[in-house]
């Protein structure tokens, strides 16, 4: 393989050669004599050796959140001739910022020789990303013969949307199952939260037992505590918008799917079974489940979310009813751009589900793409009567609050637990 300089040379002395030749010019014909030495003694000085380099690339982990740092570890071995000076380029995902050492690496490796070599990455974009492939690349002291060998090797990380804490939120299901869980109940079962004493009955757990209190009485006592269980929650995204401008669309549904994989972790934490429901160009489901992998697949699915169009909704409550129990609390993300959504949520709270309607004020996001005040106040005025009316609509019959994307997220959360009433 040539290098450039080996091909600009080449051509050149071509064109010495052609006018020279043209214009019967002897002393420009000449001047591809040393042209043609220099390429002569670069190909018989220096013969491309044969390159046989093995790859290992590890990554220090293979799940991030958005803005962390992934170490990538390249183990190179060669296998060949021995390469006396090389090149090693590793192709970054798209996205992916170095953050420490860099991805060009020369050196020299003899035969049977190994090398170990590190940089370290960061990623400010969710998503899942794959590594492409390794170049190493040896050329000649002139620069005029260039050998490669691409390597592929294997390297996958998802950089999953930054986990808010939520532990104060306090936002729970109203109607809970059987399965255990981390909501206190009123009825007396299993769990951590002390309730009463009564006498010892047989078949009693002996851990059960007050020891104190038995030696008080004469009798055997012990402690009953309230059962916690668990409930399901259906997590819906609404990444549907008219807004023009791309960069908005695509910041409102990453704040969006932020918030979702935020009460995912929050809800799977306390051991409900959560399930998520998408709308965008399309309509996709994640059923409920439980534990850490079912939040893995969770957000496999909020990953690819795109901004959509809007369009109707008028089949959302058939979607519950078909994949989700009526007892599910629903928490719906919405900036409320669809009149058919916001009409079937208060449907479905005038059925006695449990609604919860965080919605998303976009404005924030495009006030700086109108520069005339008087536009934007006037913009501003409309926009915040409209989605009054809205949240007055759907507050006769779900907890609904608006949501600005510049406040903390678990603030919203703890305003609107209160109106909730919980049902066992």
């Amino acid at each position: 393989m040539r290098s450039r300089s080996g091909a600009a040379l080449l051509l050149m002395a071509f064109c010495f050669l052609l006018v020279g030749l043209i214009a019967l010019r002897w002393e420009l014909v000449s001047l591809v004599i040393p042209m043609a030495m220099i390429m002569y003694l670069a190909f018989l000085l220096h013969r491309p050796p044969l390159m046989d380099v093995r790859l290992t690339r590890t990554l220090d982990s293979e799940r991030v959140q958005e803005g962390d740092v992934v170490e990538v570890t390249l183990a190179l071995e060669n296998r060949g001739e021995g390469l006396d000076y090389i090149e090693v380029f590793d192709s970054l995902p798209p996205g992916a910022a170095v953050t420490e050492g860099r991805e060009r690496f020369p050196l020299s490796l003899e035969k049977g020789q190994s090398a170990t070599l590190r940089y370290k990455l960061r990623f400010d974009r969710r998503g899942s990303f794959s590594f492409g492939e390794l170049t190493v690349r040896w050329s000649d002291p002139t620069q005029m013969v260039v050998r490669e060998q691409r390597i592929y090797a294997e390297g996958r990380i998802v950089v999953l949307p930054r986990i808010q804490d939520l532990r104060r939120c306090g936002l729970e299901p109203a109607t809970l199952k059987n399965q255990s869980g981390s909501i206190s109940s009123s009825s007396i079962g299993p769990g951590t939260e002390f309730y009463c004493l009564r006498e010892y009955v047989l078949g009693d757990e002996l851990r059960k037992v007050n020891w104190k209190a038995t030696g008080k009485r004469d009798r055997m006592i012990v402690n009953d505590y309230e059962s916690e269980r668990s409930g399901d929650v259906v997590i819906l995204v609404d990444a549907r918008t008219s807004i023009s401008d791309q960069g908005v669309r695509q910041r409102m549904v990453d704040l969006e799917v932020d918030a979702a994989a935020s009460l995912a972790s929050y809800f799977l934490k306390h051991r409900d079974r959560v399930g998520v429901l998408v709308l965008g160009d399309t309509m996709e489901v994640v059923p409920l489940g439980y534990g850490k992998r079912h939040f893995y697949r969770a957000m496999d699915r909020l990953l690819v979310t795109k901004p959509g169009s809007v369009r109707q909704a008028n089949f959302l409550a058939s979607v519950m009813e078909r994949y989700f129990p009526t007892s599910s609390l629903i928490v719906a993300i919405t900036p409320m751009e669809d009149r058919r959504l916001v009409s079937s949520l208060v449907g479905m709270g005038g059925k006695g589900h449990d609604v919860f309607v965080l919605s998303l004020d976009t404005f924030p996001l495009e006030q700086a793409q109108t520069r005339d005040a008087t536009a934007k106040e006037v913009a501003e005025l409309m926009h915040r009567l409209r989605r009054k009316d809205l949240l007055a609509e759907l507050g006769r019959y779900c907890r609904a609050v608006d949501w600005d994307p510049r406040v903390p997220l678990f603030k919203y959360l703890m305003e609107g637990r209160a109106s909730g009433v919980r049902r066992r």
